[in-house]
């Protein structure tokens, strides 16, 4: 079971690996840049398609799992360079709590909360449908699995811990895992301290539409794949037949809640 306040610890840490400068070195705002309604710098430029969208850094796929962005739109995206253009065409959004642009999106960071927490929960029920967790596991086990799922999916996290993603995948997961573990960590270690948020049952009920859990399913499927037996010490690991995938105990250089930005940044 995840705690509200580790789940708020598990957002953050998403927006905080999501941070890019948005200013020059004279404190003018960076091209592709704008202030939002907000009075806060957003990013509306081409590197979408690797930074991703708004405050999480949330993907295309994220936004059709909540229902802002239609499936058909994906289809669009052809190569990456094409995400901005389908990105800044109205009829490719729902229009679901009056979000008909990426620039309404981008001005509405309470909706892009709503839209992470739906993430974490969908991603949440994905790792236990596919077997990679039961949900009974610690906070920091499921987090190292849960992390990367919203920001990669879950399918490519159970082809991560089969062994079938490509090097730079798999150090992106690891590195998002990690940063997940550390996320766990700071809560536990601050979250009295800071009061992050009230207890209020994990998981349960933080999502008001029931449909959420239903395009998960609909998205990523269901796939059969062995048990796993899992170990929940200071060396996570989680095993599948003859491949296993271990991430050692995370330090001060795994997680990006160290006040360090991301290494690819300008």
């Amino acid at each position: 079971m995840i705690t509200q306040g580790q789940v708020t610890a598990l957002t953050a840490q998403a927006a905080r690996a999501a941070t890019y400068t948005a200013y020059d070195a004279t404190g003018n705002l960076l091209a592709d840049w704008f202030i939002n309604d907000s009075n806060m710098p957003v990013y509306a430029g081409a590197l979408v398609a690797t930074r991703g969208v708004g405050e999480y850094g949330q993907t295309p796929e994220n936004l059709v799992l909540v229902e802002l962005l239609k499936p058909t739109s994906l289809s669009l995206i052809t190569e990456p360079s094409m995400t901005i253009a389908v990105l800044n065409t109205p009829a490719a959004w729902t229009g679901l709590f009056n979000i008909n642009s990426l620039t309404d999106y981008l001005n509405s960071p309470a909706i892009q909360n709503l839209a992470q927490i739906a993430l974490y929960e969908g991603a949440y029920q994905g790792l236990i449908d596919t077997g990679i967790i039961n949900g009974t596991e610690s906070a920091r086990f499921i987090a190292t699995f849960l992390q990367p799922a919203v920001r990669y999916g879950v399918d490519a996290v159970v082809a991560w811990v089969r062994g079938q993603t490509s090097g730079e995948l798999a150090a992106l997961i690891q590195n998002t895992a990690r940063q997940g573990q550390y996320a766990i960590d700071f809560a536990d270690t601050y979250g009295a301290v800071l009061n992050v948020a009230p207890e209020l049952g994990g998981f349960e009920n933080t999502v008001i539409r029931d449909e959420i859990d239903q395009a998960v399913t609909d998205i990523i499927g269901n796939p059969k794949i062995p048990d796993i037996e899992y170990t929940d010490a200071a060396n996570i690991s989680a095993t599948m037949g003859n491949i296993s995938v271990s991430l050692g105990a995370t330090t001060n250089e795994d997680g990006t809640f160290r006040f360090a930005p991301n290494t690819d940044r300008g």
